[in-house]
C-alpha cells in the first residue's frame, strides 16, 4: 500500500459543474479577461450583466463564508501534485520512547514543540494492571490536552486510552462523543462504558437513549448529520473519540469520516484508534493542518494475540496454514491446499442448493465449523453476503449441540427478559420463535433483518461466551 493510500481521494481531479437550463432562462453573463504585462503586473478588464432585480443579500452571505475560518498565511507554491504536497509543511518531532513504542507529534508552522508536562495529582482513572508503553505515552497526550492517533494491533489495549480520555472528561466536566464504524460496535461500547460511569447516552439509528448524558456513543453517520443541523449538543463537545478511524480508506464510507472531521469545530481535542496503517503521521500531517492543533502519533507494533491464516479447500478435509503468527508464508501448506482442491473436481464449486433454498448435503462451512469445535477454537463468526445464507447455515449447524444444560437455562433467562420488553403482539413474530432454539444451542444469527433488541441480546450473549457460532453478514 503506498503512503498516500488513505488519502488517494485528494488527488482525484474536481469535475466541473454540468447545469442543464431551459429554453426559456434568462442567461447571466459574466466575462473576465486577464492581461499579464511585462512588468508581472496584472490588469484586468470585467463586463458585467447583471439582472435587474439584485439581491444584496448574496453579498453578505458570500463574506461570511470567505470569513469562516482563517488560516496561517504561509509561503506555498501551488502544483500539480497531490494534497498534500501543496499544503504548508507540518513540523514533526520525535518524542523518545522504549523500544516497542513509536511517539512523534505534528506540529503546525506557527507552533513549537513542547514537551508534555507530568500529570498533578490523582489520574482521572487507575488501572488494576500495569499498562503498556504505547498506552502510557498515550494518557501523558491526553493529560496535556492534546490529540493523539494510537495505532496497534486488534486486542492490543487501544481502548484504554478511549476509557481515560472519557473519564478525564468527566471529572473536568467536558462533554465526549464516542463515534464507531457500526451499530454492533456501539451497542458494545455502550453497555461498557454505561457500566463503569453511568452518565453514559447512545444514539444509533435503532435506538436512542439518554441523549443529553456527558458522553455520548453513536455511529459516525449520526455524528455527520447532527453537524450537518449544527446541533447544540456539537458546540458543547471537548473531545471526540474515532474508534476503527482506518474506515476512512473505504471507498464507500470514508467520505463520512472526512466530512464529520473537517466539519467539527478547531477547539474540539482529538482520540483516534486505529489498526496498524502505514501512512498515520500523514494523517497526524492533515489533523495537524485542518485544525492547527498539535496531534500526537503513538504507534506499535506488537501483537499480544497471533494471528494465523488458514485455507480450508471445498470440497476437501482439513486446514492448511498458509501465514503463521510470524507473518511468513507457507508455501507448502499453499501447494499442498491448491492440490487438494484439484483433485475434488466439482465438489471445489462449493455447496449446492436443493429446490426450497437448503443445501443437498453437509456444507463446507458445517465441516469447518464442526472441526473448529473439535480443536477447541470457539467461538467462530461465519460471514456470508446474504441474510438468507446466514439463517440456511445457521440452521445446518444447529444440528449441532454446543452448550450445556446450565448454559441453555442462561440463554433462555436472558432472551426472555429481553422478550418482555415487546409488546404482546410482537412477540408472537415467526422469528422470535425461530431463534431461540438456535440460541440455546450456541448459534447466532446476526443481519439488519432482525429485530434491534434480538440483535442486542444475541450480542451480548456472544459476548459472554453463550453462543459459540455466530453467521452475520459482512460488517459495513
Amino acid at each position: 500500500m503506498s503512503d498516500d493510500a488513505l488519502f488517494d481521494v485528494f488527488d482525484q481531479d474536481e469535475p466541473s459543474a454540468i447545469v442543464e437550463l431551459t429554453e426559456n432562462t434568462t442567461i447571466v453573463q459574466q466575462t473576465t479577461t486577464i492581461i499579464i504585462n511585462d512588468n508581472n503586473t496584472n490588469t484586468t478588464s470585467k463586463d458585467k450583466r447583471f439582472l435587474e432585480a439584485d439581491d444584496d443579500d448574496d453579498d453578505n452571505d458570500q463574506s461570511d463564508f470567505n470569513s469562516k475560518r482563517t488560516r496561517p498565511n504561509e509561503s506555498m507554491e501551488i502544483g500539480t501534485g497531490s494534497f498534500f504536497d501543496n499544503i504548508p509543511r507540518m513540523k514533526i518531532h520525535t518524542v523518545e520512547t522504549i523500544e516497542t513504542c513509536l511517539h512523534e507529534v505534528v506540529l503546525p508552522p506557527n507552533c513549537e514543540y513542547v514537551p508534555l508536562k507530568t500529570a498533578v495529582g490523582p489520574p482521572a482513572k487507575e488501572y488494576k494492571f500495569n499498562l503498556d508503553p504505547f498506552q502510557r505515552e498515550a494518557i501523558s497526550c491526553l493529560q496535556n490536552n492534546q490529540s493523539v492517533l494510537v495505532s496497534a494491533h486488534t486486542s492490543a489495549g487501544k481502548t484504554v486510552v478511549a476509557e481515560y480520555a472519557v473519564a478525564m472528561a468527566l471529572r473536568d466536566k467536558q462533554r465526549v462523543i464516542y463515534t464507531t464504524p457500526i451499530k454492533a460496535l456501539s451497542n458494545q461500547k455502550y453497555r461498557e462504558l454505561h457500566e463503569e460511569f453511568k452518565d453514559v447516552g447512545l444514539m444509533t439509528g435503532d435506538v436512542t437513549i439518554n441523549p443529553s448524558a456527558s458522553c455520548l456513543i453513536m455511529t459516525t453517520e449520526i455524528l455527520r448529520s447532527m453537524l450537518y443541523r449544527g446541533s447544540e449538543i456539537t458546540r458543547e463537545v471537548a473531545w471526540v473519540i474515532f474508534d476503527e478511524i482506518h474506515y476512512l480508506r473505504d471507498k464507500e464510507r470514508g467520505v463520512i469520516w472526512e466530512e464529520t472531521i473537517i466539519l467539527l469545530p478547531d477547539n474540539v481535542h482529538y482520540v483516534f484508534l486505529s489498526a496498524t496503517i502505514p501512512n498515520a503521521k500523514q494523517f497526524a500531517e492533515w489533523i495537524s493542518f485542518l485544525h492547527n492543533q498539535p496531534c500526537h502519533v503513538v504507534y506499535t507494533d506488537v501483537r499480544p494475540v497471533p494471528l494465523h491464516h488458514y485455507i480450508y479447500p471445498a470440497g476437501a478435509d482439513g486446514l492448511h496454514l498458509v501465514v503463521d503468527e510470524t507473518g511468513k508464508f507457507r508455501e507448502d501448506n499453499f501447494s499442498a491446499a491448491m492440490a487438494a482442491l484439484r483433485d475434488v473436481g466439482d465438489a471445489a464449486k462449493g455447496d449446492k442448493r436443493g429446490r426450497r433454498g437448503g443445501f443437498k448435503a453437509e456444507t463446507n462451512v458445517f465441516k469447518i465449523v464442526k472441526m473448529i469445535m473439535e480443536r477447541n477454537l470457539a467461538p467462530v463468526i461465519v460471514f456470508s453476503f446474504s441474510k438468507k445464507d446466514c439463517e440456511s447455515y445457521a440452521c445446518a449447524t444447529a444440528k449441532l449441540d454446543f452448550n450445556s444444560d446450565d448454559e441453555k437455562r442462561l440463554v433462555e433467562e436472558v432472551f426472555t427478559n429481553a422478550i418482555d420488553l415487546l409488546s404482546d403482539e410482537d412477540k408472537k413474530l415467526p422469528q422470535i420463535n425461530t431463534v431461540l432454539p438456535l440460541l440455546k444451542k450456541g448459534v447466532g444469527i446476526h443481519h439488519s433483518g432482525l429485530l434491534p433488541i434480538i440483535k442486542e441480546t444475541i450480542e451480548i450473549l456472544f459476548g459472554e461466551g453463550l453462543i459459540k457460532a455466530l453467521f452475520a453478514t459482512r460488517l459495513k
